[in-house]
């Protein structure tokens, strides 16, 4: 089985929405879009238009699309930055999204979240985060249960609080640095969720080989057990490399899903911005309601290379990975960060 995704990002200034004669009035936004195919998802679209000081008032509006085979994702954002002469900032969203787990369900929602966040130091900011939404579940086979499960259709808001810290030196491929995300949230009805990210870069011997560790972990728990809407379903390549999405967990989704990925990177041709990459990667998941399926975990791990070219119009990267529990190799092909 072959996973081939490709994108290509192209960024152009857009007009500011004022007098252009003024000298202060150059252009300041961007229009950005990419594309690109996968196994998992198909065929990928995506854009955005983004003006950070819209009518000079050092706020910000962004629109943004990305669709796929299985996804919908449409999203505008408004930013306010110094939040009435204070060091707060504000964030808020409208969106509207569709997500299909194969053989399993769509989940539809639209709705509305609003952050406030405080920034510690240049690398640490904290944050609350309120999100209220609509959502509607819409099974695609029969439940493959014989107990009658909650699909989690209605309105669902949500109140939770987080902390980031990030030193990386470069969103993709970084060379030394970490960055480190925590949130966790109440959400009605009587749902609760924390998730965790790391990304951790340093140079080895001096600087030719560089050492990259990621890390994710997502814990969701209701009383009455997670609605299917609100369980976790396996992702793909982006959760574990070298298993294809729905191909590992519980077939109506978990409650706990953990991933860990290790690479070494070692440059073939530096001044071509050539390098080689070993990885090893392991994934795990466990369900403990009853009603969706066996209360049980699984541990899935894979290995293999990358063929890494830093090119002009971004990093591109060629991964040959291997699942240990089954036979054949997964490609991917991948440029920038889609």
């Amino acid at each position: 089985m072959k996973t081939v995704s490709l994108n290509v990002a192209l960024a152009t200034a857009w007009l500011a929405t004022s007098n252009p004669a003024r000298a202060d009035d150059a252009p300041t936004g961007t229009f950005e879009i990419g594309a690109g195919y996968s196994s998992d998802e198909g065929f990928l679209a995506q854009a955005r238009i983004a003006q950070p000081d819209l009518f000079h008032t050092g706020q910000g509006l962004s629109v943004s699309a990305l669709i796929s085979a299985l996804r919908e994702d449409f999203v505008l954002g408004y930013d306010v930055p110094n939040l009435l002469g204070s060091d707060l900032d504000l964030h808020a969203e409208l969106f509207d999204r569709s997500h299909t787990y194969p053989n399993v369900f769509t989940r539809e929602s639209a709705g509305a979240s609003l952050e406030l966040g405080h920034r510690l130091s240049r690398a640490t900011r904290v944050y609350v985060r309120y999100r209220v939404e609509q959502v509607h579940a819409d099974p695609v086979i029969a439940a493959r249960t014989t107990t009658p499960i909650e699909l989690g259709n209605g309105t669902v808001s949500a109140l939770g609080a987080g902390l980031s810290y990030s030193t990386l030196d470069m969103p993709f491929l970084p060379t030394r640095g970490t960055r480190l995300e925590l949130y966790a949230e109440s959400a009605s009805p009587s749902l609760a969720r924390a998730h965790a990210e790391l990304d951790h870069a340093r140079p080895l011997l001096g600087g030719p080989l560089t050492l990259r560790l990621h890390g994710h972990a997502t814990f969701v728990r209701a009383p009455d057990g997670v609605p299917l809407a609100e369980r976790l379903f396996h992702d793909g390549s982006a959760d574990l490399v070298g298993y294809p999405i729905g191909s590992i967990g519980n077939a109506l989704g978990d409650n706990l899903e953990a991933s860990g990925r290790l690479e070494l990177e070692v440059p073939l041709v530096p001044s071509a911005g050539l390098a080689i990459a070993g990885f090893a990667a392991a994934g795990y998941r466990y369900n403990t309601d009853a009603a969706y399926g066996p209360v049980q975990g699984m541990l899935a791990r894979s290995v293999g290379v990358s063929l890494i070219w830093r090119s002009p119009i971004g990093p591109l990267r060629f991964d040959w990975a291997r699942a240990l529990d089954r036979d054949g190799w997964v490609f991917g092909f991948a440029i920038g960060g889609f």
